[in-house]
């Protein structure tokens, strides 16, 4: 998602800089010390996110939002709590109080994220994934693709070649991909075309054993087209 920045404060706009390099859905596109001065940028520019300062000199974040009101979905940072209800009548995706931590700034991007996905109807027709590492995106594979764990707030996606950490949920990540992935844990994806073995309650993946939790393992089977021995209670 493009976004940009407008933030009088230059520390500020260093620090959210650095939060969007380290988010691989993201992708900045321009900063901004006042709000005036990204009216020309927007009119002929398509950007996702707006990451908005409250008080700023000129034109604040909410005389911007009542005089434009940008159809872009709007994340305001302010230092006091006050700017909050306009805000959000105003409808803003999220309300950022400085200092912002990187974990306040994920969850405001994970609901951005969760709306974009929510209203997007269209199936992905692409056989391939574009994954952000240091200000550079890398394509992989589908096929390529193995399994996929997950990693606290990261993913880590296996290929026969290599590893690639990436910042997202599983159920984010699972989202972006064709429907020969399939969730059997918790903690992991597989690639349907890739299970060498189907062991009990594992499979096996170039060489990688992968459990299979109960709450997936007879959507895997059926999936699979491999019949499950139903297990009868036994009566006393």
């Amino acid at each position: 998602m493009n976004c940009i920045i407008i933030d009088d404060d230059s520390f500020q706009r260093h620090i959210l800089a650095q939060y969007i390099e380290q988010t691989e859905q993201l992708n900045l596109v321009a900063e901004f010390d006042t709000a005036t001065k990204s009216i020309s940028y927007l009119a002929k520019n398509p950007v996702d996110i707006i990451f908005l300062d409250v008080e700023m000199p000129e034109m604040n974040g909410v005389e911007f939002l009542e005089e434009f009101k940008p159809s872009n979905e709007i994340i305001l940072i302010s230092s006091a709590e006050k700017y909050a209800i306009d805000g959000f009548h105003m409808n803003v995706a999220d309300y950022l109080l400085k200092p912002i931590s990187f974990a306040r700034f994920s969850r405001a991007i994970s609901k951005v994220q969760a709306k974009k996905e929510e209203g997007n109807t269209s199936e992905n027709t692409t056989d391939f994934l574009f994954i952000k590492d240091k200000g550079i995106y890398h394509k992989v594979q589908f096929t390529d693709i193995i399994y996929i764990q997950s990693s606290s707030e990261y993913v880590m996606i296996h290929t026969k070649a290599k590893r690639i950490m990436l910042y997202s949920s599983m159920d984010g990540i699972l989202k972006k991909l064709p429907a020969n992935f399939m969730r059997v844990h918790r903690s992991y994806i597989v690639n349907l075309n890739a299970i060498d073995r189907v062991n009990g309650n594992t499979v096996e993946i170039n060489n990688h054993s992968i459990s299979i939790s109960k709450t997936y393992n007879l959507a895997l089977m059926n999936t699979l087209g491999l019949k499950v021995a139903k297990q009868e209670k036994s009566e006393q």
